[in-house]
């Protein structure tokens, strides 16, 4: 089957995808993507916009982006999928007081741009199991979440020191090692990422929604050197 006619199988409307949150019964999980569908930013990004001293935070990125370090390792670590990792451990390590200002910087995110629609939903429907699954990091994620108006009941993520492992096993395989067979074929899916198909054909209710307020802004894209 063509990625065309994959991404066709699994397009559905906002409403669609509210409606089966709203009737979704305490056997049926619903599985929440995080960066642009929960949080209608990417955490990953704004994270790196919060590194300080902004310069060197930029020249870090940049020397990291030129030698690519992603591209040294062996499968399956190797490739694009493991390169936030490297932007986000390498400067944390140089740069650790990061994580104390991310936790501030997280509760206004969490205030401007948690999905309403989603939590909205999420808060009506009192009996669902509800499972944040995201390729993004746990230490990046949980200081939103916790200002989030949501409730959930298991978080899926990227850890901070195996997070190329992670991420290079990709996101079914973090599920299936965290929730039954049964459990994920019965469940609601909402991502808005193609690359979420592996997990979408997995389950019984694939939602694929792009958010229309939902957008990716480069990091540190107003810094020049």
């Amino acid at each position: 089957m063509s990625s065309d006619l994959n991404k066709k199988l699994f397009l559905i409307e906002k409403s669609e995808t509210i409606g089966l949150i709203l009737n979704a019964d305490q056997n049926t999980p619903i599985v929440l993507d995080f960066d642009e569908t929960l949080f209608l930013r990417n955490s990953t990004a704004e994270y790196l916009n919060a590194l300080r001293p902004r310069l060197i935070a930029l020249l870090l990125i940049k020397i990291i982006s030129f030698f690519k370090p992603w591209s040294w390792l062996p499968k399956p670590f190797k490739g694009n999928k493991i390169k936030d990792w490297f932007l986000v451990v390498v400067p944390t390590i140089l740069l650790p007081w990061t994580i104390f200002i991310w936790r501030i910087k997280a509760k206004k995110l969490a205030k401007d741009y948690s999905n309403s629609q989603l939590t909205e939903a999420v808060e009506k429907n009192s009996v669902s199991p509800i499972i944040i699954a995201t390729l993004g990091f746990n230490f990046i994620i949980n200081p939103i979440l916790q200002h989030m108006p949501i409730r959930e009941n298991m978080i899926i993520g990227c850890r901070f020191w195996r997070g190329a492992e992670d991420r290079g096993r990709g996101k079914l395989l973090m599920v299936q090692e965290a929730l039954s067979e049964q459990l994920i074929k019965s469940a609601i899916v909402v991502t808005d990422s193609y690359d979420d198909l592996p997990l979408l054909k997995a389950v019984e209710k694939p939602c694929l929604v792009v958010w229309s307020l939902a957008k990716y802004i480069p990091p540190l894209k107003d810094v020049y050197l």
